[in-house]
């Protein structure tokens, strides 16, 4: 075969492998997020609003300060390690003894910020604070495997680790285990998953840990604009739950309401790794091969972003009574709310996870970490606008303030990546597929408003009409059903 017919066929072979890949990462996360729900829907109906905004403070503060252990080096394992596997031994070891030089001023900042909180607080931020550090380390090995497009074991230790942490917390509850007892199957879980996934990276890239300083130098310098990006993006995410927890009385209901809404609009996240696993070494290559094909993929890539996510976060968003009463019960009413104020960021969020990505492959590292610290600016300037704003609304009002914050924080960021990119990720076809997405919306909103049936046959019509809708004006094409299912066939057919 001559070299311009392989070139011919690359994005072929590029996009079954994609596909695959999304098959198995997918079927790891759909039962993991069977596994979620344990912990998202149980924990709070046994815990209560107060106990666990006690619960959520500590898994967030934790959160706040493991990201700093990220180095940045996760987000270019992404870019390099898909073009050059064997290079992960140059650094890795190295990148490990730099994480336990920054653990130690977080132990001491930790203990100086919660000196004086509730006790629950505490426990919870030190047992979560923990696991996080495996975290930290299982997010490294997932880059790697995913960059390296080897999957099957991470999909393995995704399931199994979700397993261990949701069985555990549900035995937790079924069992009344005391409050500290909590946190631990994810500390269990994830120092397991650690070792599986250190044995899997192994095999995959040849991994050796050999320290090599000014190899670590290197990559740590041309991380570091990921490291700053990655710290305001994270701190932007999990900042808004502690900010409420220090805004409100210690005793008081709102961190619960607002954490259980936030949990239960999290969920949506679970396919991040999905995107992340299958896009950026799909797109790298692509942009290694020509910059147009890339620049194809990206736009389609938001088109797909805005026509799907769009649908579910007006579900979410008027079904929002409804969901909390099924799945965590009426005393967590209050956060309803929270949770319509939070659907938006499904949408803002995925796509701001796609363009992320292509400013990454496009070296503009500098103008990632330029918007996100404006953005992790933006939010605490929100809170504080919208937060006296909204508590007069009564029990839950607070939680919404920060909910509205965080959705407009999340709609600035989206704008501001699209306008750096210039009109690239989204053309005329991804415009014109957003406005009638939104239009429909609007129709589906109204006619929401005067449907007087119980929530399940209300936000069936809510489904039935939008999608009627979205065949009718195009924004769903039987035709791009149709090439998907075309590369399933093709991908069959190579295996």
């Amino acid at each position: 075969m001559t070299e311009e017919a392989q070139s011919s066929r690359a994005p072929a072979r590029e996009g079954m492998l994609a596909l695959g890949n999304a098959a198995k990462l997918a079927a790891s996360m759909i039962l993991t997020w069977g596994v979620a729900l344990i912990v998202t829907f149980k924990l709070p109906k046994y815990l209560g609003p107060e106990r666990f905004g006690h619960y959520r403070f500590g898994d967030q503060f934790a959160m706040s300060l493991a990201v700093f252990l990220s180095l940045g080096v996760d987000t270019y394992i992404s870019r390099e390690i898909a073009v050059r596997p064997k290079h992960a031994s140059d650094f890795f070891a190295g990148v490990l003894v730099t994480r336990a030089l920054v653990l130690l001023p977080l132990v001491v900042v930790a203990y100086f910020v919660l000196d004086g909180e509730v006790h629950e607080r505490r426990v919870a931020a030190v047992l979560f604070g923990l696991a996080y550090v495996f975290t930290a380390l299982n997010q490294t090995f997932q880059q790697t495997l995913q960059a390296s497009s080897q999957v099957g074991g991470l999909a393995i230790a995704n399931v199994v680790a979700k397993v261990l942490w949701g069985g555990g917390t549900f035995a937790a509850v079924t069992l009344e285990a005391p409050f500290w007892v909590l946190p631990l199957p994810m500390v269990f879980a994830e120092g397991l998953k650690a070792a599986f996934l250190y044995a899997a990276t192994k095999s995959a890239v040849d991994l050796k840990l050999r320290l090599d300083f000014e190899e670590t130098k290197k990559v740590l310098k041309i991380a570091f604009p990921f490291f700053i990006a990655n710290v305001a993006v994270n701190l932007g995410s999990s900042i808004d739950v502690v900010m409420l927890g220090k805004i409100v009385p210690k005793t008081s209901e709102e961190v619960g309401w607002y954490g259980s809404a936030r949990q239960i609009a999290q969920l949506s996240a679970l396919l991040s790794p999905i995107m992340s696993g299958v896009l950026i070494p799909m797109m790298s290559r692509a942009k290694a091969r020509d910059e147009q094909e890339f620049y194809r993929i990206l736009r389609r890539g938001f088109e797909a972003v805005i026509v799907i996510s769009i649908p579910l976060t007006l579900l979410l968003a008027l079904g929002a009574e409804f969901w909390i009463h099924v799945t965590i019960k009426d005393k967590f009413l209050p956060a309803a709310g929270s949770l319509r104020w939070l659907a938006p960021t499904f949408v803002f969020a995925y796509a701001n996870v796609l363009l992320w990505l292509a400013l990454m492959i496009l070296d503009r590292s500098w103008t990632i970490t330029i918007i996100s610290i404006a953005g992790l600016a933006l939010l605490p300037l929100f809170i504080f606008i919208a937060v006296p704003l909204a508590t007069p609304l009564g029990p839950g009002g607070a939680g919404t303030g920060v909910a509205i914050a965080l959705s407009t924080r999340e709609l600035v960021i989206v704008l501001t990546f699209l306008a750096f990119l210039r009109g690239k990720a989204l053309d005329r076809r991804g415009a014109a597929s957003a406005i009638k997405s939104l239009v429909i919306c609007g129709v589906v909103i109204a006619v929401d408003h005067y449907v007087p049936f119980h929530p399940v046959v209300r936000l069936s019509i809510d489904a039935a009409l939008y999608g009627a809708l979205a065949l009718a004006l195009g924004v769903i094409a039987p035709r791009d059903i149709k090439a998907v299912l075309k590369m399933i066939k093709d991908r069959k057919k190579a295996s």
